[in-house]
Formats: structure tokens, C-alpha cells, sequence
């Protein structure tokens, strides 16, 4: 529960409020080799958090099956986080980049390790 408190306390943030003007601004100045990088990265994260957002909810099934109700809701707090990650990150890209709706993909040996054997060790389909 001490967990829970915490994300109550700390878990107010809106990616809705985020104002990108300035992101859009500097984007537009960047050289082509700094976009490709700062692309790559964005990619990185987004994969991630929309992997951590989908695996939370079989654990959260998991640990709910046991009867541990603490552990489900502090779950179920930090799989509302990382959903705020994505939707984070997803504007980023709509409105920064300008690639609404665009899912740029991480590098082979990143897919690879968390999209094929990550799921499989965790026993997801």
C-alpha cells in the first residue's frame, strides 16, 4: 500500500497538458543526422512503454488470481502511468514530428529481445 501512496501523490501529471511548442520550434532546426538520432531513441521509449503497458496487465491478472490486493492496486496505478507514457510519447510524435499515427520501430536485436522473447518468458502470446 506504501507503494500505492506514493503513485497517488506523484501520479498527477496530464500528457494532454503538455504544451510542444518549443519542441516544435527546435525540431525544425535540427540537422538530419540529430533527427535520426533523436527518432531512434523516441522509438526506443515508445516500444517500451507500449510493451511495459501490455505486459502489466497479465501480472496484474496474476497477482489478482492470488488474492494479492495490494500488489493489484499498485498495479493497476502504474499500469495507468505507463499508459500516460504512451499517450506521452505518441504526441510527441503527431505533433513534433509531424508523423501522426507513425510507429517508428526500434533496431532487430531490440524487437527481438522485447517484443519475441520477453513475451515468451512471461508466457504471453
Amino acid at each position: 500500500m506504501r507503494l500505492f501512496q506514493k503513485a497517488k501523490r506523484l501520479g498527477t501529471w496530464d500528457p494532454q497538458a503538455i504544451d510542444f511548442t518549443r519542441d516544435g520550434a527546435d525540431w525544425a532546426r535540427f540537422t538530419e543526422v540529430e533527427k535520426d538520432f533523436i527518432l531512434r531513441t523516441v522509438a526506443l521509449f515508445q516500444a517500451g512503454e507500449e510493451g511495459v503497458t501490455s505486459d502489466l496487465l497479465p501480472l496484474n491478472h496474476g497477482v489478482a488470481s492470488e488474492g494479492r490486493i495490494e500488489e493489484e492496486i499498485f498495479l493497476t496505478s502504474f499500469l495507468w502511468e505507463e499508459a500516460k507514457h504512451v499517450e506521452f510519447f505518441r504526441r510527441w510524435l503527431d505533433e513534433v514530428v509531424g508523423a501522426p499515427g507513425s510507429r517508428p520501430l526500434p533496431d532487430a536485436k531490440y524487437r527481438q529481445l522485447f517484443l519475441a522473447e520477453l513475451p515468451e518468458i512471461a508466457g504471453m502470446p
